[in-house]
């Protein structure tokens, strides 16, 4: 029964995350580091991979994507076919993407063109469900490959996508990333406009902390430096 409550714990800390909220009523979430703690001390891989793969995805949604791979070192694939890894695949291959174009070291390349080859394989065995992850990281790739009219179609396709299979946050996502393709490349009005679709859908998925997060941004469309998407705090 604690078994439940912990995984329950490691689920909801990554709700409260993203919505911005705190804790309902008298429910007291203990921290990641407190449910690895009970993991280990357990035995408890299933706990542990949990914990791992929810406090990636906090880091990945707010942009932290050093952070996701300092994690994802520690916790190597299952092999599994299982969603979750599928789900680790297309977080890894947007980091990656994005750390080759503000790095230009290689090794990232690599890690995105790998994940992205597999997604596009789980793609043939659904295009419902991961479709859009893929046009969505071939945006990525065309962005850093500098092809950018092929990046602007792969975008408006992945965006297209996730709203026809409705996967809201999947559209919030592609619409986010297309805005900030498009104000740092010179294009901040048509950025402007994407950025606000993403609020948009991040509303209605209910993540309070992309709301804000992606008005900071807007925030900052005028001023002479823009931001790149690198870093963030969790």
């Amino acid at each position: 029964q604690e078994t439940v409550l912990y995984l329950a714990m490691s689920a909801f800390g990554a709700c409260i995350f993203l919505s911005g909220g705190k804790a309902i009523g008298e429910v007291e979430v203990k921290s990641y580091q407190e449910l690895n703690q009970i993991g280990e001390r357990r035995k408890h891989l299933h706990l542990l991979y949990q914990n791992f793969f929810n406090e990636m995805y906090c880091y990945f949604w707010v942009g932290d994507y050093m952070k996701v791979f300092e994690l994802s070192k520690k916790h190597k694939p299952t092999g599994q076919k299982r969603v979750l890894e599928v789900t680790r695949t297309f977080f890894e291959g947007i980091a990656s993407l994005t750390l080759a174009r503000h790095t230009h070291q290689p090794n990232w390349r690599r890690i995105g063109e790998e994940a992205l080859g597999r997604l596009m394989k789980w793609e043939k065995i659904s295009s419902w469900n991961f479709g859009q992850q893929v046009k969505l990281l071939q945006a990525e790739l065309h962005y850093l490959n500098g092809n950018m009219d092929s990046a602007e179609v792969a975008y408006k396709a992945s965006i297209m996508s996730a709203r026809e299979h409705k996967f809201t946050h999947y559209v919030a996502l592609a619409s986010e990333l297309y805005g900030r393709f498009c104000v740092e490349n010179l294009m901040s009005e048509k950025g402007a406009a994407q950025l606000q679709v993403a609020i948009d859908e991040y509303k209605q998925w209910g993540a309070m902390k992309k709301v804000r997060d992606v008005k900071a941004f807007m925030d900052t469309v005028n001023a002479p430096s823009i931001p790149r998407r690198m870093g963030g705090e969790i």
